[in-house]
């Protein structure tokens, strides 16, 4: 009976989440809320919270805020700067001198405390702290221990002050340590530049999610009408102001609505825009936050990876507290982008649900949500027989978790720490692995011409994987030169460098796995005739296809094929060679999952130096080479780091090629580019002779 009352107060509880009203209804009723981020969150009417179960007490808190109410940081001076530089030139309608006028003064008194907290956000935290007080006595019964940390921004820091200044003066019991530091910020606030740990470029969301972005922004805003209100011409933002209309607006916007986060002055500009353009606006201002901040799935950012950092701390401290009972309170004051990430890490409410529709996204996760001021509180209760519950609380209101609750929101801790920790596991995986991909993707490689033509080449040694590799590339546009294969096999094979050469190559790598014979062991077709039959048995590894369909060489493909399918396969293209295994497909890395084989560990797992060929979407071949076996000079790659380099390349198909002592890398203009194995040193001599290669001319 008593399970089923639980299960009938949950489905109540969250019954009420789904019924809630949608963004414009919201809006509708609440103006203020399509300022978005910049909405002040007024906790004056708090819900009801609903009972713990029998015998559960609340004794121990753990929090996440924002920090309040602010002045605007740079938005105040583009504008200010943009609208100077318009009414300069003439270039200002009535209506953008009208507003320029009121905008003057404005800005002249507000440019000096830019991004600083305002009395406004020091009066939240204050109420908060009052709330919690109120609301949690037991929490504070007796001597009450609190442990508090922020970033170093001195509006985060005043936040933090303004909340333990009036928690302090309720609890006359109370012993508080506070601190502000960088070694807070891997799991306060990874994004900013004082974390010591962050990897930069990793809160980037990639090309695939910024169009889509850019896109629904510009099918949402009425941008130039909104540009031709205050300048004479549409194209003044790009021509004149050297900025783009959807950041004027954005910018103009922000200024606008931020000023209900103002001690004086509050919405002054509210007239500026109307009810429709301001829910326009906000619509593509909390699509584009959902895209940076949220579970968008067209994007490759790691912000919600970095969040799995602060659940773990999260659960070490709470852990650590319980056991120890000497900290009843931990808290911690951090930006609007720590607190979201964190919220859609643990899936509060459903904001964590995957999307790619940006118009679904503002269902999912409005950036209201987020306003200034938002926190989220976990609230520990416990039984006499030490049985521990948790209770979410998003802006003071409670709040779902993705699991099963013991009691209307009330869950079990040990279910908490179950849920989310393989997920933090998997969330510091995927960031381990991103390094060496941003370490990759923004590597100098040097390029250059050769021979004056648009093939181009470029070698570097990159500190990559826990390693120092030696990496020699050449790409070329395949609309402008030929690829072919050209080979010598048996008694008559040659050097990489010698069919360069010979054929009058610009560049060329080396091709097929072969025997002792220097004969192939795959299958290889040149110019029409098949000159190996071979299906490469136990080369199981050489599981696809470099094939090139025309003459001039421009019509290429790589595909995964199989013993049986080789010929099929091979029919009705010109030239053709089977190597591997095959490494990208449409983009996305191929997996290979362990056999158990020592030939497996050996060929997958071992670093060597290897060989690889491929191409980007946009139609440009690469051939590359990555020495090996040179103990800090060219450590060689496993399968799955040549990979990642072939993602960090933008490669949207890619093979690998025969490696070892055959890996070589040669130009018209500068001859071999890496350091063949073959004679054991790291010169630019041991080439080994090979029956084909890869050339382009």
């Amino acid at each position: 009976m008593r399970k089923s009352v639980a299960i009938l107060l949950f489905i109540l509880f969250s019954l009420g989440l789904c019924l809630a009203q949608s963004p414009k209804e919201v809006i509708s009723q609440d103006p203020l809320k399509a300022a978005g981020t910049f909405y002040v969150y007024d906790g004056s009417a708090l819900p009801e919270l609903t009972p713990a179960p029998e015998g559960y007490e609340p004794f121990y808190i753990s929090h996440f805020a924002r920090h309040g109410a602010r002045y605007c940081t740079s938005e105040y001076e583009y504008l200010y700067g943009w609208m100077s530089k318009a009414a300069e030139k003439e270039l200002l309608t009535e209506e953008g001198k009208a507003f320029f006028a009121r905008y003057e003064p404005f800005y002249q008194k507000v440019r000096y405390s830019k991004g600083n907290l305002t009395d406004l956000g020091k009066s939240q935290h204050r109420a908060i702290a009052q709330h919690m007080f109120q609301r949690f006595p037991a929490v504070f019964e007796g001597p009450t221990h609190v442990e508090s940390v922020s970033t170093e921004s001195a509006r985060v820091i005043m936040s933090m002050w303004s909340f333990l200044s009036e928690i302090e003066s309720l609890d006359k019991d109370m012993d508080v340590h506070a601190d502000a530091s960088a070694r807070f910020a891997p799991w306060l606030q990874p994004s900013l530049s004082s974390n010591p740990y962050l990897l930069k470029g990793s809160w980037d969301c990639g090309k695939a999610a910024e169009d889509a972005a850019r896109a629904y922004f510009s099918e949402t805003v009425p941008c130039k009408d909104i540009v031709l209100r205050f300048f004479t011409k549409a194209d003044v933002p790009e021509k004149t102001l050297r900025t783009t209309p959807e950041r004027f607006v954005t910018i103009l916007y922000e200024v606008c609505t931020s000023t209900r986060c103002l001690d004086a002055d509050q919405g002054c500009f509210d007239d500026v825009f109307s009810a429709d353009e301001a829910f326009s606006i906000w619509k593509a201002l909390s699509a584009r936050y959902f895209h940076e901040l949220a579970n968008f799935t067209l994007s490759e950012s790691l912000v919600q990876d970095y969040s799995g950092f602060t659940v773990e701390q999260i659960i070490a401290s709470a852990d650590e507290d319980i056991a120890s009972g000497s900290t009843q309170l931990r808290l911690r004051f951090g930006h609007d982008s720590g607190i979201s990430a964190l919220e859609v890490f643990l899936d509060v409410n459903g904001f964590g649900r995957p999307t790619a529709s940006l118009e679904e996204s503002l269902e999912i996760f409005p950036n209201y949500n987020i306003p200034m001021g938002a926190s989220l509180q976990l609230v520990f209760y416990r039984n006499a027989s030490g049985n521990i519950l948790v209770k979410a609380l998003v802006n003071e209101e409670e709040a779902t978790l993705p699991f099963q609750p013991v009691q209307g929101p009330y869950y079990s801790w040990a279910d908490f720490k179950a849920h989310y920790l393989p997920l933090i596991s998997a969330a510091k995986s995927n960031i381990e692995k991103a390094e060496p991909l941003y370490v990759l993707k923004n590597t100098n490689w040097g390029w250059k011409s050769v021979a004056g033509s648009s093939v181009e080449s470029a070698a570097a040694s990159v500190k990559v994987f826990g390693s120092t590799q030696s990496i020699s590339l050449v790409r070329f546009p395949i609309r402008e030169h030929t690829v072919s294969v050209v080979e010598s096999d048996g008694p008559d094979a040659m050097i990489t460098s010698r069919f360069g050469q010979e054929s009058g190559a610009l560049a060329a790598i080396n091709g097929s796995y072969f025997d002792k014979e220097v004969m192939p062991v795959t299958f290889v077709k040149d110019e029409g005739r098949v000159l190996s039959t071979s299906t490469g048995d136990g080369f199981t590894r050489s599981n696809g296809m470099f094939r090139i369909k025309d003459r001039k060489g421009r019509r290429v493909d790589i595909l995964s094929i199989d013993s049986v399918s080789i010929a099929k396969s091979a029919r009705r293209w010109r030239e053709a060679i089977v190597s591997g295994p095959v490494l990208l497909e449409n983009g996305k890395t191929v997996e290979y999952p362990d056999d158990g084989s020592r030939s497996y560990r050996k060929f997958y797992n071992y670093r060597h130096p290897r060989t690889l060929m491929g191409y980007t979407s946009d139609g440009w071949i690469y051939f590359i080479v990555v020495d090996g076996r040179f103990p800090g000079q060219g450590e060689g790659m496993t399968i799955f780091e040549l990979q990642t380099l072939c993602q960090a390349l933008g490669l949207w198909e890619a093979i690998n090629l025969d490696g070892g002592g055959s890996s070589t890398i040669w130009t018209s203009d500068s001859g071999v580019l890496n350091h063949p194995y073959d004679n054991k040193l790291f010169d630019h001599e041991g080439e080994r002779t090979v029956p084909n290669a890869l050339i382009v001319r």
